[in-house]
């Protein structure tokens, strides 16, 4: 049996392409059957136009396939991943090409296979993507439970003092607020951390149909009642309800990021406002400080993971997270989110959220 019969029978039996391509001819003058079955095309039409073959890797991949083809003529070896499309359906192919040569080591023919590895591409995707995700939770979950524990640290300030003076209307008031405090830090880390959390590389979103403005309400007495905060809050609300199909636990992190970025670019005597109102089919929820303001070279940035990072007005460390995590959280629920800012005269950020479809 000489050569070219065992590399036929290798090739009759490979789920890989196995191929030689005369350059002198301009043709495959050996192509393996699995070709029809990646490429779903038959080899006579690829005979009649090779073209077809860089036809149908898909535009952005075409360059670095360019790349690859002159780097074989050259006389090197290349081993790459295209993705190609036919049909509407994306595959990734593994092409390894050589160079052949004649007794003047000038390139007449490319061998080499090709193989079909969506799948294992498709999983590496996932693992990557999975892995981002739930460093994103961690990073979430450090960031967002620094608000709730602060204000439980507050309070029990309070109460120690309360106790002194057995103020135990009070105490019971203060306690009242650890609690709620304490349920919001494990409902957040329960969220972030559930099972279709850890099952996905997604963010799990749990909607359900609720009030914005009363969610809105909730957040900031939580807050006021905490006595942590010294900016005044103004509340700009519909008297009827604003009914909205939202994740709350989801949407009280949003509230809770900008409201914590507010105090901490907003002077004691400053104002922190909320506006909510219906808006051609969206509810928008406007909200307004009259801190120091964003700086312009910063501003292009504020949404971007550690992209726009600062100490606040009393040194708080800042990891330039909370605006990022605010961006996603809304885009996760069908939303938009804006900013408005200039240095020293406030900040204004802008979400839309879809109504509740009854």
């Amino acid at each position: 049996m000489n050569q070219s019969d065992v590399i036929h029978q290798i090739g009759q039996q490979s789920p890989k392409v196995l191929f030689q391509y005369s350059l002198t001819q301009n043709k495959f003058v050996y192509l393996s059957p699995a070709f029809c079955e990646i490429w779903e095309m038959g080899e006579s039409r690829l005979q009649e136009n090779p073209q077809l073959l860089f036809d149908s890797v898909v535009e952005d991949d075409r360059p670095a396939v360019i790349r690859c083809w002159q780097r074989v003529l050259k006389g090197d070896h290349v081993d790459e991943v295209a993705c190609i499309e036919h049909n509407g359906l994306k595959r990734y192919i593994r092409y390894v090409a050589y160079p052949i040569f004649d007794s003047a080591r000038q390139v007449v023919s490319v061998a080499g296979m090709a193989e079909n590895v969506t799948q294992q591409r498709d999983f590496i995707n996932y693992l990557t993507e999975f892995g981002q995700r739930k460093n994103s939770a961690l990073e979430m979950v450090v960031h967002d439970l620094r608000g709730p524990l602060a204000i439980v640290k507050s309070v029990s300030s309070l109460i120690r003092q309360d106790i002194q003076d057995d103020k135990k209307q009070e105490l019971e008031h203060y306690t009242d607020i650890i609690e709620r405090a304490c349920l919001q830090c494990t409902d957040l880390i329960q969220d972030l951390l559930s099972e279709e959390h850890l099952q996905s590389p997604e963010v799990y979103v749990n909607k359900t149909r609720l009030d914005m403005s009363l969610q809105i309400r909730n957040v900031v007495e939580f807050y006021q009642k905490g006595q942590m905060v010294q900016q005044q809050f103004v509340l700009q609300l519909p008297e009827e309800p604003l009914m909205v199909e939202l994740d709350p636990i989801k949407f009280s992190q949003i509230l809770n990021n900008l409201i914590s970025n507010s105090i901490k670019f907003t002077p004691p005597s400053g104002t922190i406002t909320i506006r909510a109102y219906q808006e051609k089919g969206e509810a928008v929820m406007v909200h307004t400080d009259n801190g120091i303001g964003i700086p312009a070279y910063l501003l292009p940035k504020v949404f971007e993971r550690r992209g726009a990072s600062r100490p606040g007005l009393n040194g708080e460390e800042s990891r330039g997270l909370g605006l990022s995590i605010v961006y996603e959280l809304v885009r996760l629920q069908g939303g938009t989110i804006s900013v408005e800012s200039r240095d020293q005269e406030g900040t204004r950020f802008t979400v839309r959220l879809p109504m509740y479809a009854a």
